[in-house]
């Protein structure tokens, strides 16, 4: 006789289950990797619970009595959703269940009864109905989390993107955090002071011990765990319980301790606030007044809200420095503008003088003394405006980064003397005290004289300029360790301490150009600056505000090269004349084709050169002066570079590749307003022998023209070369 099915699910529960785990791998119902203890992890406690069952066979219950006394399939109904079942493959494996029991109980010829047979379809019908309720329950409690996960990241993300303050935002997000998420919260962002970072605890009165551990106590760089390692790894950390100890080996001192304490964390997830592969700083959850926990679920959520708050941080950081890359482009305009309007208040002014003495003149009402002031004024208005444009092309050689050294061995003692024998006019019509201190023996640098010198002149002229009359003005040269040492010092008007900073930068001058007392350009320092910094030297400016005077102190390093036994040539004092040049006496011989399209200027030249006794011929275009040369060949071509109709390039380029030889060979100058060093180089490059900038003065330009000529040269027929 075989066995029930009371000692069949007793004595063979073991071949029952192997069966139940074989058949629902080989239909693939769990999910891959699900280990076999897992799979089977119920099914002994439903056995048993059928084998109750049939222990009270005389009282048979019907099947909706049993249902209570089903919990082993209710908790399999929930294990199997955490597990990511399906709700068809759960009900599957009720059916396999049933198979294996059936196909065990033909092995061993049980013989079950009728009884049997209802029992045990009654528990598997009310296991399968308790195990589908309850993983109903499971994925409704699941999807009402994710709700409620959704809404609370949407309701983040809405906060965060509601203002470009990411200070005053933050805060309010560690307060929607607190109590939902955590205990205490805190934000932290490299480089921000930790009275800036972002707190809050569930108990206002700990978010200053949390504020106080941060400043007294900040993070050591190199701990292997929580804000250094995610701030050095870029991963977050999880810490489900805080191991035992765990304070006492973190804190630094007693007091440490205490604090630490005080707050208590005992679970804690630390999320790192990246952008791309930037991380620049970390939220920290921590539980520590609740009972609650951290576990991995936790970690995506906030995960993703750290992801959310590090693109709003960056979104203000990129607004902020946006603003004051506006702000720096809008004061700039602002200050191009004032320059603009000082430079044509620069300009205008020696031209009223120019046209005012120029229309009296052209009056002839002036006596013979008032004509010969009127042509002072004029000259003098005239190289005034001239400097003016030289500073123009400093600043502009400055802006562009062309500005170049030709380095010698300079007595920059020399060069001081020079400045102010120059500026003494200036300093004896204010009555100014000026005190020269130099350490003649420690003078001598390399570097480029001349811009040396702009470098004193600006500096000097800035002092004497706003230094009151019978002031009192200190220029000092010497050594200051391995650099030399020029200081420039006034007690006159000084500068105040929020323009201070901006003193030298180009076009930014402390008054408007409406209401400045002092004229000028005011561009100076900033040209000494840059020629300071081309020498690898440091300027800087000092002043206790207005009304104290200012000093400015400039140091150079002096070149190892430079030696005390070999002869260092002096900057002599006062300037000599240039020597004159002597001319030939009869200049006759050299014939000179000007091509410029201004009239006057093609006037002002033919009266300079006949005057030297030359011949002038004259063309308004790169194509009258070409066609002048099929029946020319000047002695030398004196040139304009900007001409609408063909510049002067491309009137030398036709000169060097004329058909005729000696064409191609004469001599000839660029005399042009564009006098930057590029130009100067272009114009050679292009087949120029000679750059000269407007406006040149007669005798230098009667004696290059003299030096391309050659001397002794005679008169140039319409075929000729001199020298040919």
């Amino acid at each position: 006789m075989g066995p029930s099915l009371h000692q069949l699910l007793t004595e063979r529960r073991d071949e029952i289950v192997a069966r139940f785990a074989t058949e629902v791998q080989r239909k693939d119902l769990p999910p891959p990797g699900l280990p076999r203890p897992v799979l089977i992890d119920h099914i002994p406690r439903f056995l048993e619970e059928i084998v109750g069952e049939l222990t009270t066979i005389d009282k048979v219950r019907y099947s909706y009595d049993a249902i209570d006394q089903s919990p082993t399939a209710r908790r399999h109904g929930g294990q199997r959703w955490t597990l990511g079942y399906d709700l068809d493959g759960l009900v599957r494996e009720y059916g396999i269940l049933r198979h294996a029991i059936m196909e065990t109980a033909k092995s061993a010829r049980a013989e079950l009864t009728v009884d049997d047979f209802d029992i045990l379809a009654k528990c598997l019908n009310v296991g399968v109905a308790e195990a589908a309720a309850e993983y109903g329950r499971y994925r409704d409690r699941q999807l009402a989390a994710q709700k409620d996960e959704i809404e609370f990241i949407a309701k983040a993300g809405q906060l965060l993107t509601s203002s470009l303050d990411y200070t005053s935002t933050l805060a309010r997000l560690t307060g929607l955090i607190v109590p939902r998420l955590a205990d205490w919260c805190a934000v932290t962002v490299e480089g921000q002071a930790p009275e800036r970072s972002a707190l809050a605890h569930v108990n206002p009165a700990k978010v200053e011990v949390l504020r106080e551990i941060l400043a007294r106590f900040p993070p050591d760089p190199g701990a292997p765990f929580g804000y250094p390692e995610v701030m050095r790894s870029g991963e977050s950390q999880l810490v489900e319980e805080a191991p035992p100890g765990i304070l006492e080996r973190v804190a630094r001192s007693a007091e440490h301790l205490a604090l630490l304490r005080e707050i208590a964390s005992r679970s804690w997830i630390v999320v790192p606030l990246r952008v791309q592969s930037n991380t620049f700083g970390a939220i920290t959850l921590a539980w520590s007044e609740s009972p609650r926990r951290y576990a991995p679920a936790d970690l995506l959520l906030v995960e993703e809200l750290a992801r959310r708050a590090a693109v709003a941080i960056d979104n203000a950081h990129l607004y902020e420095r946006s603003q004051k890359e506006r702000s720096r482009v809008e004061a700039a305009t602002r200050a191009k503008d004032e320059f603009v309007a000082m430079v044509s208040h620069e300009l205008r002014t020696p031209l009223n003088a120019i046209l005012g003495w120029t229309g009296l003149l052209q009056s002839g009402s002036l006596s013979e003394a008032a004509r010969s002031r009127a042509i002072d004024v004029i000259h003098r208005n005239a190289l005034a405006q001239n400097q003016i444009v030289a500073d123009l092309l400093d600043i502009s050689r400055v802006i562009t980064g062309t500005v170049r050294l030709n380095p010698a061995q300079v007595d920059l003692g020399s060069v001081l003397d020079l400045v102010v024998e120059g500026m003494r006019p200036a300093i004896d019509a204010k009555r100014l005290r000026i005190q020269i201190e130099i350490d003649r023996a420690n003078a001598v640098l390399r570097g480029d004289g001349d811009r040396l010198q702009q470098v004193v002149w600006n500096l000097l002229s800035n002092a004497v300029k706003f230094t009151p009359k019978e002031g009192a003005v200190r220029v000092a040269i010497g050594r200051a360790e391995s650099d030399l040492e020029l200081i420039v010092s006034d007690d006159g008007e000084g500068i105040s301490r929020e323009f201070l900073p901006h003193v030298f930068e180009t076009f930014r001058q402390s008054d408007t150009p409406s209401s400045r007392p002092h004229a000028g350009l005011g561009i100076g320092l900033s040209i000494a600056k840059h020629l300071v910094d081309l020498h690898g030297g440091t300027i800087h400016a000092e002043s206790a505000g207005p009304g104290t005077g200012a000093t400015f102190v400039v140091h150079l390093p002096i070149s190892p090269v430079v030696s005390a036994t070999v002869g260092i040539a002096k900057v002599p004092a006062t300037r000599p004349p240039a020597p004159v040049t002597p001319l030939p006496e009869d200049l006759g011989g050299i014939v000179v084709l000007v091509v410029d399209d201004d009239a006057d200027a093609r006037e002002l030249l033919d009266f300079m050169l006949q005057r030297s006794g030359m011949e002038v011929r004259l063309a308004s275009s790169a194509a009258q002066a070409l066609s002048t040369l099929q029946e020319l060949t000047p002695s030398v071509i004196v040139s304009d570079i900007g001409m609408p109709d063909g510049d002067g390039y491309s009137f030398i380029r036709g000169v060097r590749t004329h058909a005729q030889e000696d064409k191609r060979s004469i001599p000839a100058i660029a005399l042009t307003a564009f006098a930057r060093t590029e130009d100067r180089t272009r114009a050679l490059v292009e087949g120029f022998n000679v750059h000269m900038a407007k406006p040149v003065e007669p005798l230098e330009l009667v004696a290059a023209v003299v030096r391309l000529a050659g001397s002794g040269v005679g008169r140039a027929g319409p075929s000729s070369h001199p020298g040919a």
